[in-house]
């Protein structure tokens, strides 16, 4: 299992965590969570990650490619761009600064681990049979501990793979209308009101500590 600690940089905090759940269930750890470019390296400086995720749009302060300059030409750091419809000039400033690799939001699962592996010098020893099995594990979680049904489990799972109701709708084949209605049901078994709140839950509470007990 990969050993190397990550420091995630994004001030959105669900597709943080989004990130985290996903790098944590293949072993690596989290050095931390970072929301601004200044934060950002004063984490990096202070804990020696062995990879940043850097999200290229943060909202105050430096922005990623200003703090990725630093990140990797004074503290020697490799850096993986997070970017969401960038444009051409945005892109190419970032190429400038010789990142480790770029991904695309929304998120896909297959692209982190690949971009973060590849980044890392690192072979994948995971194949899509096991990330099918790691899910279906998830789905069974969420029925156990929310008494969740198996429409709303896949919701769920899907939410975290595709933060979003539009982008979890089209992922499972349904409306948008259909999503909100299994939602609504998810909120009041997890006792919970909005999808933030949902997915934090979700990604921090007891399910998530027995799924990563299940991948062990």
């Amino acid at each position: 299992m990969p050993n190397q600690k990550i420091l995630i940089v994004d001030d959105d905090r669900t597709t943080a965590l989004v990130m985290q759940l996903y790098l944590e269930n293949y072993g690596f750890g989290i050095a931390a969570i970072a929301t601004t470019g200044n934060e950002a390296i004063e984490k990096a400086k202070s804990l020696k990650p062995d990879l940043v995720l850097m999200d290229i749009q943060l909202g105050t302060g430096l922005d990623g490619i200003d703090a990725a300059e630093i990140i990797i030409n004074r503290l020697n750091i490799p850096v993986v761009y997070v970017t969401a419809h960038a444009d051409e000039d945005t892109l190419e400033r970032a190429k400038m600064t010789n990142p480790a690799g770029f991904i695309n939001k929304p998120l896909r699962e297959t692209d982190l681990l690949t971009t973060i592996e590849f980044a890392l010098g690192k072979t994948r020893t995971h194949d899509s049979a096991t990330n099918d099995k790691r899910y279906q594990s998830m789905d069974e979680v969420l029925k156990k501990i929310y008494k969740l049904t198996p429409a709303e489990a896949r919701v769920v799972v899907k939410l975290i793979e595709n933060p979003g109701l539009e982008a979890t709708a089209n992922a499972l084949g349904i409306s948008v209308s259909t999503v909100r209605t299994h939602l609504k049901r998810v909120y009041r078994k997890t006792q919970t009101n909005r999808q933030f709140a949902l997915l934090h839950k979700i990604l921090t509470g007891p399910a998530s500590q027995l799924m990563k007990r299940r991948n062990e």
